[in-house]
Order: structure tokens, then sequence, then C-alpha cells
């Protein structure tokens, strides 16, 4: 019995931690805001892998990333369209909408990097945009700057070759200068079929702009 009450209190002690960093982060200041995501809210840990969003899935709760990486995307067949990553204290602005409209997910969100997820049932994500103005400026910033990610990924895919994109999204993607994915997750990633990537990866090699490795890639230029 002790060990279980000792177990809860660390749950509610971590909760309250993770809890007050977004609020710190969002500036929230009405206490009763406070109050209400307290008792209504609920924090969740994630491995790599786990689906966090499922498509066609009806939106439950709003789902808030506060440590770690999430891929939002979509999937059509063996090919899949990313749509943007969420990092510390970012939400889906795709399920944000729903919660708005009660309707279905239409993309597919994955951790990427262990996650710790704080958890908001749809209703007081509409509720809350209503009688809070800081919960009101948290979601309006997350729709502009969705918005803005989205126009310019539009730009990206409209204006750069698909060489320039994948190079600059090994950058983007790089740990100490070195990606570890295969052509297979790359081309799922960027919407085309592997034996483009291939193509596209040994033209990078050739130009000294990369070097390809047994199950990795090595940026050499940025």
């Amino acid at each position: 019995m002790l060990n279980h009450v000792t177990t809860h209190s660390l749950d509610v002690v971590y909760h309250l931690n993770m809890l007050n960093i977004f609020i710190n982060n969002l500036r929230i200041t009405e206490p009763e805001l406070k109050d209400e995501l307290l008792e209504y809210s609920t924090i969740t840990k994630h491995k790599k892998g786990d689906f966090i969003i499922k498509n066609n899935e009806y939106i439950k709760v709003l789902k808030i990333v506060l440590q770690g990486k999430v891929r939002v995307y979509q999937a059509n067949e063996d090919r899949e369209i990313l749509i943007y990553y969420l990092n510390t204290m970012e939400t889906c602005t795709l399920s944000l909408s729903a919660c708005f409209e009660d309707c279905k997910s239409n993309v597919n969100a994955i951790v990427e990097e262990e996650c710790t997820i704080l958890n908001i049932p749809v209703r007081f994500v509409r509720d809350w945009n209503f009688k809070y103005k800081s919960w009101n400026t948290f979601t309006t910033n997350t729709f502009r700057k969705s918005y803005n990610h989205l126009i310019n990924q539009y730009a990206n895919l409209a204006f750069q070759p698909l060489k320039d994109r994948l190079f600059d999204y090994l950058v983007s993607k790089a740990d100490r200068s070195i990606v570890k994915k295969s052509h297979q997750q790359l081309a799922r990633e960027l919407g085309t079929a592997r034996e483009v990537i291939s193509r596209l990866l040994k033209n990078l090699e050739k130009e000294h702009k990369i070097t390809l490795g047994q199950k990795e890639i090595i940026i050499l230029e940025k």
C-alpha cells in the first residue's frame, strides 16, 4: 500500500512539474485556467514509434508535446507526405481544428523521439478558447505558425528542386553531421520513390556534399 501511495505521489509531483513548465512557457495567468488544467489534463509518456494520432479516427483529446519530437504526415499506399514536425510546446494544428469541428483526423502522428504528452479533452479546448485570453492566444499562434510553415512548404515543393529539398532535409535531420535513415525512409518522408532518392544521394555524393556509409549518411557541406 505504501509503495502505491508513494508511486501515486510521485506521479502527482511529476504532473505538477510538467504542467508548470507548460503554464510558464505559454504565460498562462488566469488562476481558473491553471486549476482546470490541473483537474482535467493528463500527462503520458510515449516511446519512439508510438502513434499518438491516427488517420480516420475521431480526435478525443488535444495532444501537446511537452518533451520530445513527433512527425505528422499523410500516407498513401507506400508513400508518405511529411506535413511537419512537432517539437516542445507544440500541438498538431490539424488536430486542433478538428477539436472545433468534431471530425476525424486526416493525418498520422508518430513519435520520433521519446515524448511526454499533455492530453486535454476536446470539450475544454473549445470552451477555453472563449473563456481565457491566454488559451486563445495559444491557439491563434498555433494556427498562424502552422499556416506560415505550410506556405513555406508549398513554396519549396513548387520552386525548389527535389535534390535541394533532399539535401536541406538531410541537414535538418543530421545529428553531428550524421543522418541514420534508410533510402526508403527518406523516400516515404519526401513523398517520392526509393530509386529517385538513391539516385539523388549518389549525385550529392559526387558533388562532395555527403558521404554514403553503412546505414548512415554523413553531411560534408552545410
